[in-house]
């Protein structure tokens, strides 16, 4: 696996990434999220690494974000003597001025593309941040090394996608292509998308496109695919960036016959409404992950 802190993307903060690392690599300490998708994303990263490093650890999942009021200032818990990490995948605290706690929070970079002149500013999520610190903390573990396909995982789920070309998500997902973890394919060489992202598809159509597909060359495609998705192009609810990426590049991860971001849209689709439920849901997920090595619902 390449160095992640060498990216565009993560060199930038890599001081706060090693400071973090050695903050945890201290144990013991509680690891502790909203019992949202996105926390249970980073969670997952920290938690193999400390696994794989044998440091003792203990997780706190906390009631999902939209159930706390939006005026409240204590989200972060307290344990009496104990490191904290937090994961504060919206945002919503300040820094913490204590020797016990580390907050990991979305972080704004100016990031170039090769061969590009050009400057963009991103903002990097909690879980690209908490891989790279998983890296660094495991780099050669058997669970950390398992997760590795995920790193994008939390920057899909961001809205920088929402209303324009996310530049930490091209970057990341063509890093990861680039070193041989994940494929970046078209929508008609997934086994089992999860079509409703897109609004207006054909699914009769679709899968006469892939069994088409075979034996175009790529003019073909290229025409083929642009035709099939032309009548969802002027649907509401979705943004002309995302709809770019689930037609044409689609990450695929190694062994599972959903892409990433089919396998995301199930959880979300999946995830309770009530607390309870979803505290949860949140602790068998992220269990059966760490177990499995994929993520997908737990029915333990």
């Amino acid at each position: 696996m390449h160095d992640l802190l060498q990216t565009s993307f993560l060199s930038p903060l890599k001081e706060d990434i090693v400071k973090a690392s050695q903050f945890i690599s201290n144990g013991p300490l509680v690891l502790a999220s909203s019992a949202d998708l996105e926390g249970l994303l980073a969670l997952g990263f920290l938690e193999a690494a400390l696994l794989d490093a044998g440091i003792s650890y203990s997780r706190r999942f906390l009631q999902p974000m939209k159930h706390i009021p939006r005026d409240e200032q204590n989200i972060i818990p307290t344990f009496n003597g104990t490191k904290i990490v937090f994961i504060d995948s919206f945002g919503k605290t300040d820094d913490a001025n204590s020797e016990h706690i580390l907050i990991v929070r979305p972080k704004e970079v100016e990031v170039q593309f090769p061969h590009s002149d050009q400057k963009k500013r991103g903002t990097v999520d909690v879980v690209i941040q908490s891989s790279a610190l998983a890296s660094m903390i495991s780099p050669t573990g058997a669970k950390t090394t398992s997760f590795r396909p995920y790193v994008g995982a939390g920057q899909w789920l961001m809205e920088g996608l929402d209303t324009t070309i996310d530049p930490i998500h091209t970057l990341v997902r063509d890093f990861l292509r680039d070193e041989g973890t994940i494929q970046v394919v078209p929508l008609p060489e997934i086994s089992q998308p999860s079509i409703d992202m897109i609004p207006g598809l054909s699914e009769r159509r679709l899968k006469k496109l892939s069994q088409l597909w075979v034996d175009m060359d790529a003019n073909q495609r290229s025409q083929a695919l642009s035709e099939f998705c032309l009548s969802s192009l002027s649907t509401e609810g979705i943004s002309t960036a995302r709809f770019e990426e689930l037609i044409w590049k689609r990450m695929v991860l190694p062994n599972q016959e959903k892409d990433l971001a089919s396998i995301l849209h199930e959880l979300q689709r999946q995830w309770p409404e009530t607390k309870d439920e979803a505290l949860l849901f949140a602790s068998r997920l992220l269990d059966s992950w760490l177990r499995t090595g994929h993520l997908f619902e737990s029915t333990d």
